[in-house]
């Protein structure tokens, strides 16, 4: 044991390394101990309260209905939360921005079809210059 003391500390004699070894095994046990029970307590604590909390599992004796089976399986759970997000998770633009940025879609589209039809001009008059027509 003070073999590997002495190996952590090279610095501490080996007489020193013996006489702090053991208050420091008892207070880190010691320390681990309280530490373990603190944790098992918290375990129980929340198992109590985990169980007291839980509403009982209700079971009716017809089984699942149609709309809940459809909900459950892939596609209706997909549909379910699709409606979902676009009902409550998505902000819809008021009537007033959305045709704001449509007039600006309708001008950018214009500007753009104007330069695009500019350059096709150019090139096209450049083309025939260099095929001498």
């Amino acid at each position: 044991m003070a073999k590997n003391m002495t190996d952590r500390k090279k610095n501490v004699s080996r007489s020193q390394a013996t006489e702090v070894q053991p208050q420091q095994v008892q207070t880190t046990a010691a320390a681990k101990a309280s530490a373990r029970e603190e944790r098992r307590e918290q375990k129980r604590e929340t198992a109590t309260t985990k169980s007291a909390s839980k509403p009982a599992a209700r079971r009716s004796s017809k089984g699942s209905s149609p709309v809940a089976r459809w909900r459950n399986n892939r596609i209706g759970r997909f549909v379910y939360e699709a409606y979902y997000e676009l009902r409550y998770k998505v902000t819809w633009p008021t009537f007033e921005e959305a045709r704001n940025m449509t007039i600006m879609v309708l001008i950018i589209s214009v500007i753009l079809a104007v330069l695009l039809s500019l350059v096709d001009l150019g090139l096209f008059n450049l083309f025939k210059v260099i095929i001498g027509g």
